[in-house]
């Protein structure tokens, strides 16, 4: 059950991770605009600043990464 978890999980963080490791600019535009709910700014008029689209890749990567490593241990042999 264990081992099912964690393959489900890794498969999930690998997905979920794609999304800001592919497409950063999308995805940091989208929290922005999120964000400017509620501000004078228009939505149309915000735009991310070129660290946070690198931090956004960066984390998409990590995530992915992440992903990976619980899908190898999920099908590792076990002794």
């Amino acid at each position: 059950m264990q081992h099912t978890v964690q393959l489900v999980l890794g498969a999930v963080m690998v997905v979920a991770g794609l999304v800001p490791a592919v497409l950063p600019r999308a995805t940091a535009a989208t929290s922005e605009i999120l964000d400017a709910i509620g501000s004078k700014t228009p939505a149309s008029e915000v735009e991310p600043a070129e660290w946070k689209v690198t931090w956004t890749r960066l984390s998409g990567i990590a995530v992915v990464v992440l992903g990976l490593f619980l899908v190898a241990a999920a099908l590792s042999p076990r002794f």
